[in-house]
């Protein structure tokens, strides 16, 4: 077991996690196009999935250990001791392991799934089917089962079940698109260098007020610099990323000269999951912001980039399942959404990957994900997803964002002081207004969808019931999820797809008229574009959780220290000069559903508990913060 030591503002939650799911829920589904059969001697690789044991004594440990009260607290568990606890038992492995190698496969077990390898042929007779290729819009092939897959009798009696070779695939999408830069069609908040600029990273270093980079710690003995140094962030896409892109990115503000280090921080290695992807993905403007945002934020971190060959619900399982088999990542970002709306029978896989967030929870992995872009409109209406005639969107929230155990991250546009000839960022406030969107055909099905609106999902989930840590504050369901769980920079304004001008409608719910529109600057093959989106959010609070787990180890479920730190500043109050104050509230914003306005003070749809005042958030309350950028505090 991991132990680490105990943090500051902790509060004992005393109860367990309800993760009971309610009904079912999908992403897009692209149905594949057949081009052929698989040849008989192609290799085959997939994944029988085998169902958990002791779930009740699952469920318990993670609240002991999630509790500062208790002796299990973090505590966490090694994959192989997870194993041995809840996964299946030997004799299951066994059986079914034995049932796949009589058919001439070979067969790996992990933790949770035996990884089965074989040829076309041989997997195809195991499985009681034959294989052919089906092509996605994109290009991208998936093999496909031609009838229904039917497996040995040993493994249907273990209640195993395959993902892979599905006709349709449930795909989700990267968080982030280009805001429209030529000409830049809106005001943008006063920042560096004038009031249509983009924000660096040292800018919202300097507004959310991180540590100074001058700030030391003691850990084991030893002084050491505040900036994630000792600690692993998991980057899940689907994507390859350019390392002179990062390497880019530190020059601009001139890195190496400011902090006084012989070299750029660097991506610390690449795993790739199923083959991974190329850089000529299409969510490569995705993985370049995930990465530098997060190792921009921590740049003492490791950051891994597991690469996966797109963002289909096989691709995504295999790589959160090499996340949770390699134990290496503290913390994991994952910057993709989908619809979380009963239009699919996917409610086993849904299962399945929650599973996935509780192993890695138990083995003391934090997850994060962004909280989608369509606000609080996540998902068209029925009859498009169905039919591919013209829909609306319709109030919903994102998964995997709404899994209880993973951190959704949603947020704002940040505006800063500006001072000509200055590069002070200092924080002047920030708004969480939506940007009313044209009608478009959001995934491909040959229609429009209209009545969308750009800005951080959240909502109330259909799927998971309400964690006993949200009870801690009114989250306004005293049912269900909702989401998100806390906010940092997202942008707005999307091109292509906003009304012009970006002002909210000119609705007096949302801003009547307001203007201040932000992104952030990121290095894509050798230029510099701005990004906007809640992919933005997710891997920034990465990496200034970074420094919390630097200081007190892996934190698990993340959700237990947020909503902590918000109950404690509930009962302290919002005053910004006491130390428990960790987040800024009252922010104005509106999500095309509810006005943040009507909503209770401490917590709504689009910031969650709030944004966070970094160096009180990760638990350095008595910390310089950053200061002005391209500085030794802040270089």
């Amino acid at each position: 077991m991991r132990q680490s030591g105990s943090v500051t503002f902790s509060i004992s939650l005393g109860a367990a996690l309800a993760t009971g799911l309610a009904s079912l829920a999908t992403a897009s589904a692209a149905t594949l196009s057949l081009v052929g059969q698989a040849a008989a001697s192609r290799p085959v690789e997939f994944n029988v999935v085998l169902p958990l044991r002791n779930k009740a004594e699952l469920n318990t440990l993670i609240r002991q250990m999630h509790d500062n009260t208790s002796p299990m607290f973090h505590q966490w568990l090694t994959p192989q001791q997870f194993s041995e606890r809840f996964g299946p038992d030997a004799a299951t492995v066994a059986s079914v392991t034995k049932s796949f190698q009589a058919r001439g496969l070979t067969v790996v077990a992990g933790t949770r799934s035996l990884h089965v390898s074989g040829t076309a042929a041989g997997v195809g007779s195991a499985l009681h089917t034959s294989l052919a290729i089906g092509a996605l819009p994109n290009g991208h092939q998936h093999l496909v089962a031609t009838s229904a897959l039917s497996m040995p009798a040993e493994a249907k009696q273990a209640g195993a079940f395959v993902v892979d070779f599905a006709s349709s695939v449930n795909l989700m999408h990267p968080q982030s698109r280009r805001a429209n830069m030529a000409p830049i069609p809106f005001s943008a908040p006063s920042n560096r260098t004038s009031t249509t600029g983009g924000y660096w990273y040292g800018d919202l270093k300097q507004a959310y007020q991180y540590p100074s980079y001058q700030t030391f710690i003691s850990k084991n003995g030893k002084t050491q610099r505040l900036d994630g140094t000792g600690t692993t962030i998991g980057i899940l896409m689907s994507s390859d990323v350019f390392d002179s892109d990062i390497d880019a990115m530190f020059n601009h503000e001139h890195f190496k000269a400011n902090s006084g280090q012989a070299s750029n921080p660097k991506l610390f290695k690449r795993v790739y999951v199923d083959g991974g992807a190329t850089t000529d993905s299409n969510a490569l403007d995705e993985v370049e912001l995930d990465t530098q945002e997060a190792l921009t934020g921590a740049p003492g971190s490791h950051v891994i980039l597991y690469d996966i060959p797109d963002l289909s619900d096989q691709s995504i399982i295999d790589g959160y399942t090499r996340i949770i088999d390699d134990n290496e990542s503290d913390i994991v970002s994952s910057s993709f959404g989908g619809c979380e709306l009963p239009y699919a029978e996917s409610a086993q896989i849904l299962r399945y990957e929650h599973e996935l967030y509780v192993q890695g929870n138990a083995q003391g992995i934090s997850f994060l994900a962004s909280s989608g872009d369509e606000a609080g409109l996540e998902c068209p209406s029925e009859n498009y997803v169905d039919s591919g005639t013209a829909g609306v969107f319709v109030p919903s929230v994102s998964s995997p964002a709404s899994d209880p155990n993973v951190t959704a991250v949603g947020g704002t546009n940040v505006v800063t002081k500006h001072t000509p000839g200055s590069l002070d960022s200092t924080y002047v406030g920030e708004n969480a207004f939506s940007d009313p969107e044209i009608a478009y055909d959001i995934y491909g099905e040959g229609s429009n969808v209209s009545g969308g609106a750009w800005g951080p999902g959240g909502g109330v989930s259909t799927v998971f019931k309400k964690p006993l840590y949200q009870f801690l504050t009114n989250t306004g369901s005293s049912t269900a999820r909702t989401l998100p769980d806390i906010g940092m920079q997202v942008g707005g304004c999307p091109g292509g797809i906003a009304v012009l001008p970006c002002n909210g409608g000119d609705n007096p719910l949302n801003g009547s008229g307001n203007t201040d529109r932000s992104y952030v600057m990121v290095a894509i093959q050798g230029a510099f574009y701005g990004l906007i989106g809640t992919s933005v959010a997710s891997p920034e609070l990465a990496g200034a959780t970074a420094m919390l787990i630097e200081q007190y180890g892996r934190m698990g479920n993340l959700n237990y220290y947020i909503y902590g730190l918000g109950a404690l500043q509930n009962v302290l109050g919002n005053n910004s000069s006491l130390p428990t104050t960790a987040f800024h509230r009252r922010i104005p914003g509106y999500n095309g559903v509810v006005t943040n306005h009507a909503q209770i003070r401490n917590y709504n749809f689009t910031t969650g508990n709030g944004t966070p005042i970094v160096y009180r958030y990760v638990a350095a309350p008595f910390a310089t913060p950053a200061g002005l950028p391209q500085t030794a505090s802040n270089p």
